[in-house]
């Protein structure tokens, strides 16, 4: 009987560390599927001068300059096939002013990398159902997986097909894309430390 009480002491310690590291690679298996998807910021300037015959928004875009966030699926990334985006806004700016943003709030609209494509798309290019036509395409090099820089790319206004004053478009001369840093799993660390706590407590009440 004097061996049984350190005996059951240890038991309980095995157990508890057993189901701390448990606990733990949960976490770690949690944030391994929540980091699957990324989120990216994107910028870039438009050229001096809209295309030719262009008027109203690709026109006011000259010397302009795009920026914003999106998100998708790393993992899928680089493929051959079409990697839908998870969220989206971008903003066209001028002088300061957004002049227009493009962005997965309105229902139908379409966002994608392919390749070395990124696109943001309105649904109204697509289907006619709005008067906002409008795309963003950038090509960035061979097998993009959201990281890179490109001067190749353009900005689409097909708005008069919806009797908008406003057609044409403008080359994008400099993009740029790169990963948002990701928040700390502080939660995570927490929990680590107050198991590292309380398992050295633990161990001095055995050793007495």
């Amino acid at each position: 009987m004097l061996n049984a009480i350190p005996l059951i002491r240890l038991c309980q310690l095995t157990t508890t560390v057993a189901v701390s590291f448990a606990m733990l690679a949960a976490i770690k298996l949690d944030s391994a599927q929540a980091f699957s998807l990324t989120t990216f910021k994107i910028s870039g300037n438009f050229a001096p001068v809209a295309d030719n015959s262009s008027i109203g928004l690709p026109v006011s875009l000259a010397n302009g300059s795009f920026n914003g966030t999106y998100t998708v699926d790393a993992d899928q990334l680089p493929s051959s096939d079409f990697v839908n985006l998870t969220s989206w806004t971008i903003n066209l700016v001028s002088n300061n002013t957004v002049l227009q943003t493009l962005s997965n709030t309105l229902a139908g609209n379409t966002a994608y990398i392919q390749e070395n494509i990124l696109a943001f798309t309105d649904a109204g290019l697509l289907t006619g159902n709005n008067q906002n036509m409008y795309s963003l395409e950038l090509y960035f090099n061979r097998n993009f997986t959201g990281v890179g820089s490109t001067k190749n790319g353009i900005f689409l206004d097909n708005s008069d097909l919806g009797n908008v004053p406003t057609f044409g478009g403008n080359q994008i001369i400099f993009a740029k894309s790169q990963p948002v840093p990701e928040p700390q799993n502080f939660g995570g660390i927490g929990v680590v430390i107050a198991m590292g706590l309380w398992l050295k407590n633990k161990q001095k009440k055995l050793q007495k």
